[in-house]
């Protein structure tokens, strides 16, 4: 039987490939845990990119005012020095804000908390007896029930106990976690005072292995990728502020406890595209409810009338036409990124949407454009 040479390559690269297949399926544990130790390595530099990537952002902006503004155009002053600096500071005075904001008052609530458990359970147990007031059988067992609240006191006990270890292992993680903090910004510096000479490496190297019209695609993709993922991320960083300034000024105004604790909390987790803020309202109505659980129910319904507004006009016109979305894709983005991949796949849900968007819909008026077709 004669294959011929072309048949036996195909046959070859066949078996070469099976082989390889069933040794990865085999091996899937080592290469994954291998994988894992490589990523812990080089986790600091992972994050000093993501941390370039977000100073980038004001850095550019800070530059091209500087620019517009210098008169000498042969002026030595150190506009990119000056740029990093100040997106630094903005940077980290954000991050310093918010735990100065937030600790003092995640303290302050956890003691009043503590105070107001025993209050709470009692307030709850006569909730439930007025409400079986009518019906004396199951009140006569509600009360046997609550004779021994030694269990339920033990149970707040444990769950208070398990949320204050929590706190402090976060914590302690965080702090230990400084060094890595601080490498990767030292990295993050030192790519952006860099970053035209990494891009031009980048080329070069894209250049000399790859063929020119690729490499043309693929430079074409990436500017696409970092102006929507730019635009994604100072857009949803409005959305939040706005989001958690109208939450503080309509629940001062309703006087509702916790109101600065539950929005900073809100303009923290709103970073995750439309549904982030629903951990602050579970938070906040748990902290409510322990002071008055009818204000909690009133806190939810309010937090959803916010949130729906939020939700339909707020969301889809800073962020959704930022990215070049309508509202509906948007909507769509964040839930199947949530679904594939939690959090991180709703954050990035979106933007990735809108480059797969914006590539299809390209693709589509050239080839529209070839067959002379007009819609």
């Amino acid at each position: 039987m004669n294959l011929g040479k072309r048949n036996m390559e195909k046959l070859m690269i066949l078996i070469t490939f099976g082989i390889v297949l069933f040794w990865l399926l085999e091996s899937i544990t080592n290469i994954w845990a291998f994988i894992s130790h490589v990523l812990k390595i080089l986790f600091p530099f992972i994050l000093g990119g993501v941390f370039a990537f977000i100073l980038n952002i004001p850095m550019t902006k800070i530059e091209t005012f500087l620019k517009s503004k210098q008169k000498k155009k042969n002026s030595k002053l150190p506009i990119r020095t000056i740029s990093i600096t100040l997106s630094l500071v903005i940077f980290i005075g954000v991050v310093l804000l918010i735990c100065f904001l937030l600790i003092p008052e995640l303290i302050e609530n956890i003691q009043l908390l503590i105070k107001n458990i025993p209050s709470f359970i009692t307030n709850i147990q006569t909730w439930v007896l007025e409400l079986v007031d009518s019906y004396p059988e199951i009140r006569s067992q509600i009360e046997e029930v609550f004779k021994n609240t030694t269990s339920v006191n033990n149970i707040m006990v444990t769950v208070l106990n398990y949320v204050i270890n929590g706190s402090l292992n976060f914590i302690t993680n965080l702090v230990s976690s400084v060094f890595t903090f601080f490498t990767a910004i030292v990295f993050a510096v030192y790519m952006l005072s860099q970053k035209e000479y990494l891009i031009r490496g980048v080329k070069k190297l894209m250049y000399a292995y790859v063929k020119k019209e690729h490499v043309e695609k693929i430079m074409s993709i990436a500017t696409l990728a970092n102006q929507t993922f730019s635009k994604f991320i100072s857009g949803q960083c409005v959305e939040a502020v706005i989001l958690g300034c109208i939450f503080f000024v309509v629940l001062t105004v309703l006087r509702f406890p916790y109101a600065l604790i539950i929005s900073v909390l809100t303009t923290i987790t709103a970073l995750i595209p439309m549904f982030g803020a629903m951990i602050a309202m579970i938070v906040g109505a748990l902290l409510i409810a322990v002071t008055n659980p009818i204000q909690a129910i009133l806190f939810i319904v309010v937090f959803q009338v916010i949130q729906q507004i939020e939700n339909n006009f707020i969301y889809p016109k800073v962020v959704g036409k930022s990215v070049g979305l309508a509202s509906i894709w948007t909507l769509m983005a964040v839930i199947l990124g949530g679904s594939l991949l939690g959090i991180a796949g709703m954050i990035i849900g979106l933007p990735l949407a809108s480059i797969l968007y914006a590539i299809l819909r390209n693709e589509t008026n050239e080839q529209l454009e070839k067959k002379k077709i007009k819609i």
